[in-house]
């Protein structure tokens, strides 16, 4: 299939093209075999119209079947112990691991949805899993023309999940994994999502979630390398100080500048709620904390792939809202200094210094997924896979 013209993102290499790609499947070989897997039977599936279909893969999987074969197929040419062998039986693990993040079954629903061994089953999953998080060396990147001459290159934000309290060698509760989003003990992630192309392209963690947002941007990294390339992120308000490198919502913000920063960040918190919508990390983490380094990486490079396919996050309309205001005002100058006049006053004012809590809006963000998805089935069949 001819990437150029598939609207998905997808793309197959035959075995003389690539011959580390071992197992080329279709999109639609991935649908009837990933609802398989879900334990659809055949007369379901053939009760039901092609779209129908396509809408329970991608309500049971979280990505369309052809986001799925892009995956697969990168599994397949990644290099080393990494390297996933492309096989029938090994693309239903994939299959598997990914059900697996999107619903999270307890243990009876594991037997019960997956028709597997707990144990057997549960170890299989795992080492899939760890394969898909190493996919984020090759999808998780920070360019080298970042922003080239823009300043504002990115949004930066942390984003919280909730994990069963880790045991402390001398108390029954680690104050140190407190979560102030969930009253209880979680982890917390840094990430920076970019401004041009909707990528995200930096990812720090897990740390404890008593580390603060703050905390982590000045000693993870991500401040130093702006601070190096004369760049800088949009944060919310508890970023506050540190003007040199990334900036945040101000009362002196010209509207559209305001506009601008809060799109940014509600398109940050998108993405937060699309990681979300896979229950491994919206529900309590009930394996050892140290594993939820390999699912949150692992969910983050699917809503990659999912991003670079058909399903972007929404455009923050840089140039229509600059358009609202005289171009010859400070705005523009604003966008290209990343700076205001008065930003740097003593007597700034910000209203927002909260966090954008993106755990309250995981309903309404699942919402419009949904209807999204809804949308997307009412393009052509070949299209929307």
């Amino acid at each position: 299939m001819d990437s150029d013209n598939n609207e998905s993102g997808y793309y197959s290499l035959s075995a003389d093209e690539d011959d580390r790609v071992t197992h080329v499947v279709t999109p639609e070989e991935i649908l009837e075999k990933g609802l398989e897997v879900a334990r659809y039977n055949e007369k379901k599936l053939n009760r039901c119209h092609t779209k129908t279909n396509k809408k329970r893969f991608k309500s049971t999987y979280g990505v369309s079947a052809g986001t799925m074969c892009r995956i697969y197929e990168d599994l397949q040419k990644t290099e080393g112990e990494m390297r996933l062998i492309g096989s029938e039986i090994n693309l239903k693990w994939f299959l598997r691991t990914v059900f697996y993040l999107r619903k999270y079954p307890t243990e009876d629903g594991f037997e019960r949805e997956l028709n597997l061994n707990k144990g057997w089953g549960s170890r299989r999953i795992w080492e899939t899993m760890k394969k898909i998080q190493h996919l984020k060396h090759k999808k998780i990147t920070w360019p080298d023309d970042l922003g080239e001459d823009d300043i504002w290159i990115l949004t930066v934000d942390g984003t919280h999940v909730w994990v069963y309290e880790p045991g402390h060698p001398e108390f029954s509760q680690d104050s140190e994994y407190f979560s102030h989003k969930f009253n209880r003990a979680g982890i917390n992630y840094e990430l920076g999502i970019a401004l041009a192309t909707q990528s995200l392209i930096w990812m720090k963690g897990p740390f404890k979630a008593g580390k603060s947002d703050l905390q982590i941007f000045l000693g993870a990294g991500l401040r130093d390398r702006l601070g190096q390339l004369g760049k800088k992120a949009i944060g919310d308000g508890i970023y506050r100080g540190n003007q040199d490198t990334i900036s945040y919502p101000n009362t002196h913000d010209s509207r559209p500048v305001k506009k601008f920063k809060s799109r940014a960040l509600k398109r940050h918190e998108a993405f937060n709620g699309m990681t979300k919508s896979f229950q491994i990390l919206q529900q309590a983490f009930r394996h050892d904390v140290w594993k939820i380094g390999i699912a949150f990486e692992a969910v983050a490079v699917i809503c990659q792939y999912k991003i670079e396919a058909k399903e972007p996050l929404y455009d923050i309309l840089i140039k229509d809202m600059f358009k609202e205001e005289d171009s010859d005002s400070k705005i523009e100058s604003y966008y290209i200094d990343g700076n205001s006049d008065k930003e740097n006053s003593n007597e700034e004012n910000i209203d927002e210094e909260e966090d954008n809590d993106d755990d309250n809006n995981y309903a309404m963000i699942s919402s419009q997924q949904d209807d999204n998805d809804d949308d997307d089935d009412d393009d052509d069949d070949d299209d929307d896979y």
